[in-house]
């Protein structure tokens, strides 16, 4: 994503009094599938799986379990909210009412694809503007009436007695700020929509499939839960934030997936996942998808820029065999070793083939 985060936008209170303000670009909250009028219907099972991709995008994927209690098939109005991105660009608005920045929405009910329409409305309270919208919000004082305005994405349900499975993915644009490559929201809290109030069972996978990320989710987002990894390679820590006081889990994963689970599950924080800070040091944080290089705390040395011509390798786990280069790729709590690693670089990306022609700037 190449719209740099210097332009002036406001990121909003994220969760449990929790409070960051900088420049960012803010553009899409997941959310919930959520039933838009009351209903006996239970949500029994969710696993939630956000794929991280190294063009600051994420896939996501969602298998819902809904339990009917009734002895008939019961048809309801269901839709996905989106909050409006904190800026946006002309170019980037349509006509019919779709959000700006979530793409190829989809919906199955018990193996069955479900047309969706889409509207603005007001959160938690469906009521369908009728008339063709945009919500495109410069700042929080840009219009106070659209403050509780989402985009909709709704369908009609028809759950049959017993469970029925539901599928839902989309791929949505990260935000990014001034102080990290990119964050993911998500919001939980609407499960206590449905008629149980909680998720029976529910499950949360991040993965790096093709690529390798380092990230954090603040420990109350995920209530007690503690971070698996269950496929590739990856490793997890808990940590105190950079940012304050609070405790995060801190995740490396490579090629891989790292898992979160939890029985009775009523969310009382919204999902909040981010990359290291920005410029916090190449042994410290690294990201493939954002040019750190660009960041002013780069020493104009030669150590200096043989770290930067390897970084790509490191990522992907290269054991060097200079010693002074292995002892600082150790160094940094986001490497992870592979001995069988080849140096193939088939899937490096704009910004690894940035840093492998590095050049320091000459001094005056």
């Amino acid at each position: 994503m190449k719209r740099v985060s210097y332009l002036i936008a406001i990121l909003a209170v994220l969760f449990s009094g929790m409070a960051v303000a900088n420049d960012s670009e803010y553009y899409a909250v997941g959310n919930q599938l959520v039933p838009l009028r009351q209903t006996s219907i239970r949500v029994s099972k969710e696993v939630l799986s956000i794929d991280l991709r190294d063009d600051n995008s994420a896939y996501v994927d969602v298998y819902y379990e809904f339990t009917n209690p009734e002895s008939a098939p019961k048809t309801i109005t269901m839709g996905f909210e989106a909050d409006p991105p904190y800026f946006c660009y002309d170019e980037d608005l349509n006509r019919r009412n779709e959000h700006p920045y979530i793409k190829n929405f989809t919906v199955e009910i018990n193996g069955q694809r479900i047309a969706h329409k889409n509207a603005i409305s007001h959160a938690g309270n469906f009521r369908p503007i009728r008339k063709t919208m945009q919500l495109c919000a410069f700042d929080e004082d840009s219009d106070p009436t659209n403050d509780d305005l989402v985009y909709v994405y709704y369908f009609e349900a028809t759950f049959q007695p017993g469970v029925n499975k539901v599928h839902h993915t989309y791929h949505y644009q990260l935000g990014s700020s001034t102080t990290h490559f990119y964050f993911l929201e998500y919001k939980l809290s609407p499960a206590a929509r449905w008629a149980n109030g909680q998720i029976d069972d529910f499950t949360l996978r991040v993965s790096a499939k093709q690529t390798a990320k380092h990230f954090f989710i603040p420990t109350n987002c995920v209530q007690g839960m503690q971070p698996r990894v269950v496929s590739g390679k990856g490793k997890t820590r808990r940590t105190k934030s950079d940012m304050d006081d609070s405790q995060e889990w801190e995740i490396a994963v490579r090629k891989g997936v790292v898992e979160f689970h939890a029985a009775k599950f009523r969310p009382k924080h919204e999902l909040y996942l981010h990359s290291g800070l920005l410029c916090s040091g190449l042994n410290a944080t690294y990201d493939r998808s954002m040019y750190m290089a660009e960041c002013g705390f780069i020493e104009n040395n030669d150590f200096t820029t043989r770290v930067i011509h390897n970084l790509p390798y490191a990522s992907r786990g290269r054991v060097f065999k200079d010693p002074k280069l292995q002892a600082f790729f150790e160094s940094c709590w986001w490497y992870m070793p592979n001995p069988n690693y080849k140096d193939d670089t088939t899937d490096f990306t704009t910004v690894d083939w940035n840093y492998i022609y590095y050049k320091p700037e000459k001094e005056e």
